[in-house]
């Protein structure tokens, strides 16, 4: 499992003198259990069995993501009980009880052993030393030893899942109580005339207050997957993600000196208003598009993982999740416009903060050892920061865990969606001034850092306690991002339950709604407004607006049901993946305009198109084997290529100064 193998149990034949003499075989069964890394060729020693376990039918059944499950199997203290206790009966066929039928399952993550139910024995009997075949999702035991001496014609066949948590009906009202809040949120700001204007429904007047500001660009870049996923993350293996949040360090003050200044003084709608200022309107209408395309598979992506998650350990419809949650954001973005947006951003975000909170502090409360037992987890498990610092370490392969690659890596992957994509880029033009915008932006530097702090330790706080209450978790759960939902429905009290759910939807919301906005705002401002309806009046580009986030919401609801129908999401991830590796160079072209006097039009349009074209060669080089690239490192692949072309090939291709004036960096007014 996972590129593991594992060895579980057994026995030692080694007789003593006394033993050969009676004929009685040795009872020296084993309860060690080992892991063997492939990859490496190395074992490590494992949790033991609950008892000296040997003969189960092998091989174990692999379960979920992180379980395996050992059926049956002869037990010394079985052996001792009824056998060499009865040494009249050993080995004399029917008088013979039969064997053991409990089943045990280890968690691969928490490393431990748990019940997991029986064998059933209703006409039949345990098998033991006998093989386990998997056919058609079913696990199959073919005859095996019944009782010592005897065996079975039987076979056995099951499907092995896990059991749905009822969600309940006070936990549904508490849900629809905060969803219909944020609906009527929405008919609020419609009330105050927030959709009345183009000006209103995409910049929302600029009169946001900049902590709404900084709350709604963390809601923005935190989805409801990572709400789950962080956790799941580090549940699962430890915090070198966190790692990841650490360039907003660099990217924020990056952003404040030399982007905003621009994105503000010129007092655009859209970023890439600026690049056909600095380059071309080829550059504008490309750099919008990719950002569209991307934002579209990003809806429906993010309706459908968080749904699947629900719902593969709840009984919550994923159908029903999908259309609800994607219809009341339509609703509350169409109604209220982009101030609807941020202000419900920055409701979720408190809530999803507040949530995490809740369930860190009733871990804490119910471990022993509380905060001391998270703490020895991530020192002396594993469970911390365990990349390495050193440059002798320093690897860009796959699976590389040296910190600096990824700290750079994920720098340059981070850096276009502050510079470059709409859905934040139009945060810093709601507020009243630059100030304030900059105010939002080093607002947003401690949300990002205490908040992921709060989702890794949270993860670390679930690892703990199912470490020590293994009897808890489900075997069956079908992935690790489903360990944070699994915890709150069974261990929340009810209502509080729903509430931290509601934060889960909300997050989804929060992300998508500025999908839906940002998507309207850029298609209407590049290329409604710029290229087929140039003299369209106010009123008629805020119609096409609206109708935007309608179709577009529509498309991400229809895909999703569609991923949740065929219940795969390959061809889509690939798609969306396709179009994520061209918001690298976008970011590149963004740089590249700022930061470089010389390109023109053609050589920035050029530039961009190379890095595209690099970063997609990567990636097929890269899954074929040719290469071996840590796939994190796509984005820099892409930024970089972009920028590097561009700056070469301004020494040929050039920008008249009067061109760039008040454009870059160096011909800005001081």
């Amino acid at each position: 499992k996972g590129g593991k193998f594992y060895l579980f149990g057994g026995r030692d034949f080694a007789e003593s003198e006394e033993q050969k003499a009676n004929r009685i075989e040795g009872l020296d069964f084993l309860k060690d259990c080992w892991e063997l890394d492939v990859s490496l060729g190395s074992w490590k020693r494992l949790a033991d069995l609950p008892e000296a376990k040997s003969a189960a039918p092998s091989m174990a059944v692999p379960i979920g993501a992180s379980s395996l499950l050992m059926l049956g199997g002869v037990s010394v203290e079985f052996w001792e009980d009824q056998v060499a206790a009865r040494p009249e009966i050993n080995g004399q066929g029917m008088e013979h009880p039969g064997f053991p039928p409990s089943i045990l399952s280890y968690n691969t993550v928490t490393d431990r052993w748990a019940e997991a139910g029986s064998l059933p024995l209703a006409g039949t009997f345990a098998p033991v030393t006998t093989p386990v075949v998997f056919w058609d999702d079913k696990v199959i035991i073919p005859t095996g030893e019944i009782k010592p001496g005897v065996r079975s014609p039987q076979v056995l066949i099951a499907e092995v899942g896990g059991t749905k948590l009822s969600f309940g009906l006070m936990n549904w009202i508490v849900v629809a109580v905060y969803l219909l809040g944020i609906v009527a949120i929405g008919f609020w700001f419609m009330k105050r005339e927030s959709a009345s204007s183009t000006e209103a429904y995409f910049r929302g007047g600029q009169k946001i207050p900049f902590w709404v500001a900084g709350l709604s660009i963390f809601a923005t870049m935190l989805s409801a997957i990572t709400f789950m996923a962080v956790p799941g993350a580090a549940y699962a293996k430890d915090w070198n993600g966190y790692i990841g949040q650490w360039p907003i360090l660099i990217i924020v003050p990056l952003v404040v000196m030399f982007y905003l200044p621009f994105y503000r003084r010129l007092n655009i709608t859209t970023a890439y208003e600026y690049l056909e200022k600095r380059f071309n309107l080829a550059t504008r209408v490309i750099g919008s598009v990719i950002f569209m395309l991307f934002h579209v598979g990003r809806v429906a992506i993010v309706l459908y993982l968080p749904a699947l998650a629900l719902s593969s350990v709840t009984d919550i419809d994923i159908f029903a999740a999908i259309t609800v949650i994607g219809i009341l954001c339509v609703i509350y973005t169409v109604m209220g416009g982009i101030e609807a947006v941020v202000w419900t951003d920055a409701i979720q975000a408190i809530v999803l903060i507040g949530g995490a909170l809740l369930c860190f502090g009733l871990i804490v409360s119910q471990v022993d050892g509380g905060m001391s037992a998270i703490s020895s987890a991530m020192s002396e498990q594993g469970k911390g920061i365990t990349a390495s610092w050193s440059f002798n370490d320093i690897s860009i392969v796959k699976g590389s865990t040296s910190g600096l690659v990824l700290f750079v890596a994920f720098m340059l992957a981070n850096l276009p969606s502050y510079t470059s994509g709409q859905d934040v880029v139009q945060r810093y033009v709601t507020t009243s001034s630059e100030k304030e915008a900059a105010k939002s932006l080093w607002m947003n530097i401690v949300m990002v850092l205490v908040g992921s702090a709060i989702f890794f330790g949270l993860g670390t706080a679930l690892f703990v306690f199912y470490q020590e209450k293994p009897d808890l978790m489900d075997p069956a759960l079908p992935a690790k991002d489903s360990a944070l939902p699994f915890f709150i429905i069974q261990n929340l009290p009810i209502g509080v339950a729903g509430l931290i759910i509601a934060g889960v939807f909300a997050a989804a919301q929060s992300t998508i709604s500025s999908s839906l906005n940002s998507v309207a705002t850029a298609f209407v401002t590049d290329v409604y407004g710029r290229l087929l309806k140039p003299k369209s009046l106010d009123d008629q580009r805020l119609a096409v607006a609206k109708w935007v986030v309608i179709i577009l919401g529509v498309i991400g609801i229809g895909v999703s049901c569609v991923l949740a129908i065929m219940e795969t999401d390959e061809v889509f991830m690939l798609f969306n993946r396709f179009i994520g590796f061209a918001l690298g160079p976008l970011g590149g072209l963004f740089a590249l305009g700022i930061f470089s006097r010389r390109p023109n039009g053609l050589a920035g349009l050029v530039a961009l198109i190379s890095g595209v074209l690099t970063v997609t060669v990567t990636y097929f080089l890269n899954e074929a084997g040719v290469i071996d690239l840590m796939p994190l490192l796509y984005g820099a692949v892409g930024f970089l290529t972009t920028f590097v072309t561009g700056v070469v090939l301004g020494f040929w291709l050039r920008a008249n100064d009067e061109d760039v004036r008040d454009l870059t960096i160096w011909t800005q007014k001081k």
